[in-house]
Formats: C-alpha cells, structure tokens, sequence
C-alpha cells in the first residue's frame, strides 16, 4: 500500500459522551458519530491493527511471563538493552526460539490471534448481527483448546452451559487477560464508534470472563476504535475508559498510569507505580494458591497457580505504558510494552495493534514487517496453515462497512446498547 498520513478521514464530527450502561448508570442519549474514512484509509488501518498486533506478539513472545528485572539482565546479556527489534539469536529464549529473529518467518501462532481468528469465524458465519451464544456456537464449532479462563470456559459450553454461567463455573482465572489479548478485532470493525465496539467485546468476553477480565476487553476494543480516528495515544488511552465503569480496579489503574505520564515521570517509574499498587493478589503475593483448594491441583485445567501477572490489570496498566510513553512511535510503544514484563506478548500485540490502526500500516516501519512478511499462522484447523494478513484486512474491512450501515440505520446505536439481539442476561458483574 502507499504511504498515508495517519488521519485520511474526510468527515469527523461529535464526541460520544462519557457513561456506561455497562457500569449500572443511567443510559446517555450519544449523539451519532458521524466519520467517513476512505476505503483505502479503512483498509490501511485495519491492515496496521492487524500487522501491529503480530509483530508485538511475535517481539515478545520470547520474554512472556518474565519480571521485568530479569527481562533487563538477559537482554543486557545479549548486549540488546534497551530493546528496540526482534530479540538476536543470542537471547536466552528458553523454549522460545522460533520467535527470535535468526528463526522468525511469518507470524507463528499464538493463542492470542487463534481466538480472535475463532471471532473472525463467527462474523464470516452469522454477519455482524451476533450475540454472546453466537460466539460461544463457534468456539464449540472452531476451537480446540484453551488455557485458563479459556480452557474452563470451553469445557464449560462443552456440558452445555452457556454464557454468561460459561465464564462463572468453576473458574478462578475468570478475571484474567485471556478476553482482553484477543479484543482488537472489535475496534477493527466499529472504527470511531468505540461503544459498538464494546459491546462487541463484551458479549465475547462473557464467554470466559468477568468484571475486570470484561472491562479489559472493553478497553482496547475502545482504544483500536477510537486509534482510527485519532493520533494522540494520550487522548487514545483517556477516552477509551468512557466505555468501563470509572470505580472499576481496571479503570483505577489506568488512571494511574496516566497521572504518572501527566506528572513527567518516565516509563520505569510509571511501571513501578502500577507494580507497587496492582502486581500482588490480595493474600500480597505475586504467584500463590487460590482461595478454593480444588483450584490449587496444579493439574488439567488447573494446572496453572494464582498468577497474578497473568491478572488482566497489571497487564491493561502495561498497554497504556505502551501505548503513553510510545509517543505514536510503533517502536517505542511496542518495545517500552515488551520491557515492561508481565504476560509480555499480550501486552506488545494489543499495543501494537492499537498503534498499528492508530499510523496504519503504511506507515509502520519496514524493517519490523520484513520478518512476517503478510504471511499469518491463525492456528485454527477450520482456516489454511497460512492466510495472508492483507487479506484478513480486506475481510475485516467488509464487515466495518456493514457495521456502520447498520449504524446509520440506527440498528446499532452509540449508547452501548447491544448489537441487535439482547445478550443473555446474568449476574450483575460490576
């Protein structure tokens, strides 16, 4: 594609108003959004997000799960710190190798874009008029597997229980990151329209997630949606939390960071702030046992411990590091997210994938492309081995265009109403 400016948009008028409905708070009548990007700039930017999100998950995926402390003494063993690329052949990878850039060739999988792909296939079946059972029919149809809140929500609609039970029963990892790593798509197909965007995210978090582990869903679907719009990443990551309750612990977090950006400190000392405030569970450890014993087996599906660095809030805190102390530089932002540590690879493709549609990717640099070149391994065995990312975008951008017909019909409206049908209700998760 040719090189764009980063806000190719003819027509940018009203603000949609702060007030969720989500949050238990009046209703508030949003005037309508009216936008219309060019169908090369729509394309471009979608095709940014989606690029965005690989190269982030693919630069990080060698460091996830790894404090931010010993992300900085490998690296600077490998004489690669700060980071600014791909990690060298000589970064201590553990087992994983493939993602270093002596052996990276095309995006690998990762469950992050495998889920979002099981998304991509519920639109391609039943269109843009879904609910939350819709999405849940395709993981039963699409997915295979899955880890933590995942892995427990899929054998939950295995027994037959459905969302919004799915993501409750027997699943203590029901606030961690898995709905929030693969939310991009969301804000890919509701550009400017960040509620609709939402409320997408939103009947698919309920699949496997509550409370916070919806709200982080919520937020970067809100922040890819308004990223298409907008190029300042600080307006990006204040307005996306219109969308979230305010007294959420997510919200609170971000609010955090954002005072720390505000008040000049640098990104260590923001990172410091979140880790200080958001990094331990309640019990003031970092990795320890769930309350509910039957949890702590170490085995199947519980195999994994109560990790608090996989707890979708440090890890949203981490994205609006990113995305703030980035500057709308998709090195930095993805880089400075990558260093952060925590679960890293999520952490990089949701900030590439905001940035990514924020710059489009014409405007991404080269030299982080010509590893993947467009090729993408979506993981799932309904889809070929390898698909070309540019014409995921295309796809994606055909469903944005019905989006926003049903938008001017006014079938899908501003104020976080549900996208057609009412999704199941449930218990009150704020």
């Amino acid at each position: 594609m040719r090189k764009m400016s980063w806000l190719c948009i003819t027509v940018l008028a009203a603000a949609f108003s702060a007030g969720s409905a989500a949050s238990g708070q009046k209703k508030v009548a949003v005037p309508a959004i009216t936008y219309s990007l060019s169908d090369d700039c729509l394309l471009d930017k979608i095709y940014g997000s989606l690029y965005g999100k690989c190269i982030g998950l693919a630069l990080a995926q060698p460091v996830e799960g790894l404090p931010r402390s010993e992300i900085e003494k490998k690296a600077r063993a490998a004489d690669f710190y700060p980071v600014t690329y791909y990690f060298p052949a000589n970064f201590d990878a553990r087992h994983h190798r493939k993602f270093l850039i002596d052996k990276l060739d095309g995006a690998p999988p990762n469950d992050d874009t495998t889920l979002m792909m099981a998304s991509l296939l519920t639109l391609r079946d039943k269109g843009v008029d879904i609910s939350s059972r819709d999405i849940a029919e395709s993981w039963l149809k699409y997915v295979r597997s899955g880890c933590t809140a995942e892995g427990i929500g899929l054998a939950n609609l295995k027994k037959g229980i459905w969302p919004p039970e799915s993501a409750i029963v027997d699943n203590p990892y029901r606030q961690w990151i898995g709905a929030q790593m693969k939310a991009e798509i969301w804000g890919m197909i509701a550009p400017a329209s960040p509620r609709v965007a939402a409320k997408y995210a939103e009947q698919d978090a309920m699949v496997t997630h509550v409370r916070n582990g919806i709200y982080g869903a919520q937020y970067i679907a809100a922040a890819v949606s308004i990223a298409m719009t907008e190029n300042d990443p600080r307006a990006i990551v204040q307005k996306s939390l219109r969308v979230i309750p305010a007294n959420s612990e997510y919200a609170r977090c971000i609010k955090d960071v954002l005072a720390c950006y505000d008040d000049g400190k640098t990104w260590r000392q923001a990172w410091q702030v979140l880790d200080d405030r958001y990094a331990y569970n309640d019990d003031g450890a970092r990795n320890g046992k769930f309350v509910e014993e039957k949890y702590n087996t170490g085995k199947g599906l519980y195999k994994w411990g109560n990790w608090r660095w996989v707890h979708v809030v440090p890890n949203g805190g981490v994205c609006a590091i990113g995305i703030l102390y980035g500057e709308g530089d998709f090195s930095k932002s993805v880089c400075i997210a990558t260093m952060c540590g925590y679960d890293a690879d999520c952490n990089a493709g949701s900030v590439g994938g905001v940035i990514g549609a924020m710059i489009g990717e014409s405007n991404i640099p080269e030299k982080w492309k010509k590893p993947i070149h467009d090729d993408f391994a979506p993981g799932l065995e309904a889809l070929p081995k390898t698909v070309k990312l540019s014409e995921l975008a295309k796809e994606i951008a055909g469903y944005a265009k019905q989006v926003q017909a049903l938008q001017k019909r006014n079938v899908i409206s501003q104020d976080l109403q549900p996208p057609v049908r009412a999704i199941t209700k449930g218990p009150n998760f704020h």
